[in-house]
């Protein structure tokens, strides 16, 4: 896959709570797609996490699951690396599917200071 393949990412602040049997952890999405997000925390690489979210105009919750597949990000337009975690969405009930894509198109109609890529890192 190459950079210009990948799915748009789009800056967000969404709080999303990740659970696992050993932890708990209640933070902020900084960026999302379709495929996962970017938390500013860092979490166990390659662990199985329990999602809860909420976007922003919709009273239900997005119940999914997903695993921490990188542990770092790289600020878009600077050297400066942030701690935090790269989720993929691993499971996710079709309905909740459905928002998430709805909630992205709507994203990817804003302005493009709302948009940005995913560097490669």
């Amino acid at each position: 896959m190459t950079f210009e393949d990948r799915e748009p990412r789009f800056r967000v602040d969404i709080q999303v709570d990740c659970t696992t049997r050993d932890f708990f952890v209640a933070n902020r999405m900084t960026n999302i797609s379709r495929g996962g997000f970017f938390i500013e925390a860092d979490l166990p690489l390659h662990s199985e996490i329990d999602l809860c979210f909420r976007l922003p105009g919709e009273k239900a919750a997005i119940g999914a699951k997903g695993r921490v597949i990188w542990t770092y990000d790289i600020r878009k337009n600077s050297a400066r690396i942030v701690s935090g975690s790269g989720i993929k969405f691993t499971e996710m009930a079709h309905e909740h599917r459905l928002l998430l894509e709805s909630y992205l198109r709507s994203l990817g109609a804003g302005t493009p200071a709302h948009r940005e890529r995913a560097e490669a890192v």
